[in-house]
């Protein structure tokens, strides 16, 4: 095996598809959002990476059989409405920050082979607090697609990074004269957050003006939103005895020698 190999297990033939990545990240909101995706859409896979810049290890499936992780490419096909999409997914990033830039190259001559013109990137948004309703936050590569993604209500900083795939994706995919959005879903970053990847998916199935069934990812939402209200009232408890120990530690009295 090379270093990276793409082999693909058909060739379809594109016109101008838009290119999905759901890689794992932060919360595992990108994930989340683009499996659900390739699930509702029945999109079929038609290209694996392997690469020794991938972690060292098999993946135990249901059937008790191993697969070798990797990175895999599914297409879905709406010829009546003119809509394409290359999804991306995998069960890893690459290990290495050269190893990050060399698979994002293999990724892009794949894109340019399919003709696209335009990458979304998937990711979340850490902000180590607990939200009700996340945001979707982004960044392009121009200030035209600023404006046209303020129209669906995407929040933008004006400040900060965006480290691995999704970054570099945009970033190098620049060099080679891809548009890029990198859209981002709100969530605290120490939990699997299926709440913020069901916000992120309306935001992108409204841009791309696609219809995907959120019934599945709204119930594993539903089991995030527990899980943030369980780690809501640990934190108010925390505090509460903080102020406990701090009001009696100011009433007791003390003694200097």
């Amino acid at each position: 095996m090379n270093d990276v190999e793409i082999i693909y297990l058909e060739k379809p033939k594109f016109k101008s598809p838009v290119l999905i990545e759901g890689l794992p990240g932060i919360g595992l909101v990108g994930k989340i959002a683009a499996e659900h995706m390739i699930e509702e859409l029945k999109a079929k896979k038609f290209a694996e990476l392997y690469s020794y810049y991938l972690p060292p290890q098999v993946n135990i499936q249901k059937d008790n059989t191993v697969k070798l992780v990797n990175m895999e490419f599914y297409y879905w096909i709406d010829s009546s409405k003119h809509k394409e999409l290359i999804i991306l997914i995998g069960d890893f990033q690459a290990i290495t920050p050269d190893s990050q830039y060399l698979i994002t190259d293999y990724i892009l001559d794949l894109a340019q082979e399919c003709n696209v013109k335009r990458i979304y990137t998937l990711g979340g948004l850490g902000t180590g607090t607990i939200t009700k309703n996340p945001r979707v936050f982004g960044a392009t590569t121009s200030k035209e697609l600023v404006e046209e993604m303020r129209k669906y209500g995407v929040v933008f900083r004006g400040s900060g990074s965006i480290f691995g795939a999704s970054g570099l994706l945009l970033g190098m995919g620049m060099l080679r004269g891809f548009e890029g959005v990198c859209l981002m879903g709100e969530t605290h970053g120490q939990i699997i957050d299926a709440k913020s990847a069901e916000a992120l998916l309306r935001v992108l199935t409204k841009i791309l003006d696609i219809e995907i069934d959120m019934t599945e990812i709204s119930k594993k939402a539903k089991e995030t939103e527990k899980q943030l209200n369980a780690m809501s009232k640990m934190i108010e408890e925390q505090i509460k005895t903080m102020e406990r120990q701090e009001k009696y530690l100011s009433e007791t009295p003390t003694y200097i020698r």
